[in-house]
C-alpha cells in the first residue's frame, strides 16, 4: 500500500496563470491533479484554485510530484520565469499566494510553505485506540 498524504495546494488568482502554464507542459501532472480529490477553481471566489488529495503517495522521484515541487519552489523562491513570467515583471510576493501543505503518516511529517489569505493548516491531535 505505501505511505501516503494528506496534501493541499491553493492558489490565488494571481498565481493561476502560471499554474495552468505548468499544467499544459504537463500533462501527467495534469491528470494527477484533475483525479485529485478536490481540483477546482474560484474556491475563494477570485480565481484561485485548490487541489487536495486524501492519499496519495507524495515521493521524491516520483515524475509529476517533482513537478508539482519545483513549482512550489519557485514560488518560494519568488521566480516564476520558468511559466511565463515576462523578464520585466515587477517582483510580487508569490509566497503571499499560495499555500501548500503535506501531512504524512508519521507524527513529525508535516510541511507547509507559503502564506496566502485562506485559513488551511495542518492541525493535529490525539488518537487512543482500544
Amino acid at each position: 500500500m505505501g505511505y501516503r498524504s494528506q496534501v493541499v495546494l491553493a492558489l490565488s488568482d494571481e498565481v493561476t496563470p502560471y499554474f495552468m502554464a505548468m499544467l499544459a507542459k504537463n500533462p501527467s501532472v495534469k491528470r494527477l491533479c484533475e483525479e485529485a480529490d478536490a481540483f477546482r477553481g474560484d474556491f475563494d471566489e477570485a480565481g484561485g484554485w485548490i487541489v487536495q488529495w486524501d492519499h496519495i503517495k507524495w515521493y521524491e522521484g516520483y515524475p509529476e510530484i517533482d513537478t508539482l515541487n519545483r513549482f512550489i519552489e519557485a514560488m518560494e523562491s519568488e521566480d516564476l520565469s520558468e511559466y511565463g513570467e515576462p523578464e520585466d515583471a515587477s517582483r510580487m510576493p508569490w509566497s503571499d499566494h499560495f499555500i501548500f501543505v503535506k501531512v504524512g503518516e508519521d507524527r513529525d511529517d508535516i510541511n507547509t510553505s507559503g502564506y496566502g489569505p485562506w485559513d488551511i493548516y495542518p492541525e493535529t491531535s490525539i488518537h487512543i485506540g482500544y
